[in-house]
C-alpha cells in the first residue's frame, strides 16, 4: 500500500532526475546553491500535462 509506485510525484521525481541527468551528463552538481538552482529550473518545466499523465497512469499501476 506504500509502494513508491502508488504516488505519482514519485514519478515526477523521476522525469526531474532523468532531465537532470541528461543536462548535466557527467559534470557533478557540487553545491547546494548549484542543486536548488537546477531542481528550481527543471520543477519549472514540469508541465501540467506530464502530472495529468503520471496521475492518468495510477488506475493501471494498481490493477
Amino acid at each position: 500500500a506504500n509502494s513508491p509506485d502508488f504516488n505519482p510525484i514519485e514519478h515526477i521525481w523521476r522525469l526531474m532526475k532523468s532531465r537532470i541527468l541528461r543536462r548535466h551528463g557527467e559534470e557533478k552538481i557540487t553545491t547546494p546553491t548549484e542543486m536548488k538552482t537546477v531542481l528550481k529550473e527543471e520543477w519549472a518545466k514540469i508541465t501540467v500535462d506530464e502530472i495529468n499523465n503520471e496521475i492518468s497512469k495510477l488506475p493501471l499501476i494498481m490493477a
